[in-house]
């Protein structure tokens, strides 16, 4: 994403100008208005590029409750993991009728105290907008079955090796491209680790792997002092009372 900041030195007399851009064009002159304005746009293509213009425009957006549940029903259908334990506030209850549950893309996402699923978002949406795009179109057309989402999703490299990457991040907290992933998975490929990066202090603390392996990352903890004297309940159990593994949506 392109941003930048623009200033303007201070004009004076301007209440002394007395036609507006409308009289000066009509009058066949190029207004000072118009001036500006041409070179807004011009540099604004110029930075960004013509043929981007369209994906900026339409990126896709955190704050847009659809677009937020797509993620989330991707990222469950990839991870195997239940929606509720990726954003904890999740709801699909009907707020005006609790009996009732609301279609899933309709859910409320909620807004955790970590709320670390807004960093994954983010994330993903720079590093390849369009990408990210097609596989929440994916997950919105397919919302009701994890095969089908993990079909469509390895149809073709774009969305097979981003959808890699997208599991890899909320197990490990750390984001590996998914160029490298294609280019060290294939044939002939350098054995050695394939580069990642850490996504945020958040992210490290937050990787699934600890969760379901019952355990922690270096340098931080929020379990029980003891912890350790106890035997791990395997979440693959379906008596676990930690419930995380799971083949349904939501």
């Amino acid at each position: 994403m392109i941003g930048g900041n623009m200033s303007t030195s201070p004009h004076h007399g301007r209440n002394r100008i007395a036609r507006s851009a409308t009289d000066d064009e009509q009058a066949g002159e190029v207004s000072r208005r118009t001036m500006l304005v041409g070179a807004v746009a011009t540099t604004a293509v110029a930075a960004v590029g013509a043929s981007d213009m369209a994906a900026y425009a339409h990126t896709a957006n955190p704050d847009l409750r659809e677009d937020m549940m797509a993620f989330l029903v991707l990222s469950a259908a990839l991870t195997g993991i239940h929606v509720i334990n990726l954003a904890p506030e999740f709801s699909q209850r009907d707020p005006n009728d609790s009996t009732k549950l609301l279609p899933i893309l309709e859910a409320d996402p909620g807004i955790d105290p970590i709320n670390v699923k807004n960093d994954y978002f983010n994330w993903v949406n720079v590093s390849d907008a369009a990408t990210f795009e097609k596989l929440l179109q994916i997950a919105k057309d397919h919302r009701q079955s994890a095969p089908e989402i993990i079909s469509q999703a390895n149809a073709n490299d774009d969305t097979k090796y981003m959808a890699r990457s997208i599991v890899l991040l909320w197990y490990l907290g750390s984001w590996y491209k998914p160029q490298d992933l294609k280019k060290f998975s294939a044939p002939g490929a350098p054995l050695e680790p394939i580069p990642s990066q850490v996504v945020s202090a958040k992210a490290y603390t937050q990787g699934l792997v600890w969760q379901i392996a019952q355990a922690h990352p270096m340098g931080y903890s929020n379990l029980q002092f003891g912890y350790w004297s106890r035997e791990p309940v395997d979440p693959n159990d379906k008596n676990s009372p930690l419930g995380f593994i799971t083949a349904t949506i939501p």
